[in-house]
C-alpha cells in the first residue's frame, strides 16, 4: 500500500503543471561580532531591571502536584523577595506571605496563626516556593537576567526558523545554550551537565512599554521534574522598595516555628 500511494504521487507530480517552486527560507549569516553583541545584550539586560512591584499568576507543579494563585510581589536584586498569595475569592486576608532579605526566610499563614522563619537557604526557600533555586538566581530570572556559567569556549548558529543559538561551554562538561529572536532578544536559557538538562528558562510577552521587559516567564526544573510559570500584569520597574517589605514579625497570639 505504501508504495502504491508513493507511485500514484509520482504519477499525478508528472500530469500536473509545472509552478514555480518557493525556495527554503536561509537562515541569516552570523554577522562578524555577533557573539559579542548578543553578551552584551545580555549584560545590559542585567543593568535593565532593578526592581519590581505587580500582580503575578503563578502556577507551579512539582511531580504530581500542582498550585496556582495570584499574588502580589515585590522583587529586588540582589536576593529580595516578597510574595502576598492572595485569598483565591479575592476578598480577605492573603493565604500566605512569604518575605526574604536574602538572608533570612519569614513566612506567615493566617489561616493557621502560624510564623515561620529561618535562614534563607536553599531547601528552605524550596519548601515555600516548590522550585529548587537559590534566592539571587530566582530574582535575577524573575528580573529577566540569566545567570551565565563560566566557560572558555562558545559557539553561535543561525536557524531559519527565525532565531541565534549562543552555546557556552565550560568545565565538568556543563554547557548553556541561549536562544535569540531575530531582534536580538533573549527567549531561552538552558544549562546541561553532559546530554542531562539541569534548568530551562524561557520568556514571553514582551512589553514594548516597559523597555520590552518580559511579562511571561516559565521555569523548569527535569532532575526535580518541577516546572512554573509566572505571568506579570500591573507592574512598576525600577521603583524603590521600603527594605521592610522584606521582612515579617510574628502577629500577637501567632504561634512562631523555625523553618528546619
Amino acid at each position: 500500500m505504501r508504495y502504491l500511494l508513493i507511485l500514484l504521487f509520482l504519477l499525478l507530480a508528472a500530469c500536473a503543471p509545472r509552478v514555480a517552486t518557493v525556495p527554503d527560507v536561509l537562515a541569516p549569516p552570523v554577522a562578524e561580532g555577533l557573539e559579542d553583541q548578543l553578551l552584551e545584550r545580555l549584560e545590559a539586560n542585567s543593568q535593565a531591571f532593578k526592581s519590581l512591584v505587580g500582580m503575578a499568576r503563578v502556577k507551579v507543579r512539582q511531580g504530581d502536584r500542582s498550585v496556582s494563585a495570584n499574588q502580589v510581589v515585590f522583587v529586588e536584586k540582589p536576593a529580595r523577595l516578597r510574595a502576598e498569595t492572595l485569598n483565591p475569592f479575592g476578598f480577605g486576608s492573603p493565604v500566605l506571605l512569604l518575605a526574604t532579605d536574602g538572608r533570612d526566610l519569614s513566612v506567615l499563614v493566617p489561616r493557621e496563626a502560624t510564623f515561620y522563619s529561618g535562614p534563607a537557604s536553599y531547601r528552605n526557600l524550596q519548601r515555600f516556593t516548590r522550585m529548587p533555586l537559590q534566592i539571587s538566581d530566582l530574582v535575577a530570572i524573575l528580573l529577566y537576567q540569566v545567570p551565565l556559567i563560566p566557560h572558555d569556549e562558545r559557539t553561535l548558529t543561525a536557524n531559519s526558523a527565525g532565531w541565534y543559538m549562543l552555546k557556552l561551554f565550560g568545565k565538568e562538561g556543563r554547557r548553556q545554550e541561549l536562544i535569540f529572536n531575530w531582534e536580538l532578544q533573549l527567549t531561552s536559557a538552558e544549562y546541561y551537565r553532559g546530554d542531562k538538562a539541569l534548568l530551562k528558562v524561557s520568556y514571553d510577552q514582551f512589553n514594548p512599554e516597559a523597555g520590552y521587559f518580559p511579562e511571561l516567564a516559565f521555569l523548569e526544573v527535569p532532575p526535580e521534574d518541577a516546572e512554573a510559570s509566572v505571568e506579570f500584569s500591573d507592574i512598576e520597574l525600577n521603583v524603590s522598595i521600603p527594605q521592610e517589605r522584606f521582612s515579617l514579625s510574628p502577629p500577637a497570639g501567632y504561634v512562631e516555628r523555625a523553618i528546619p
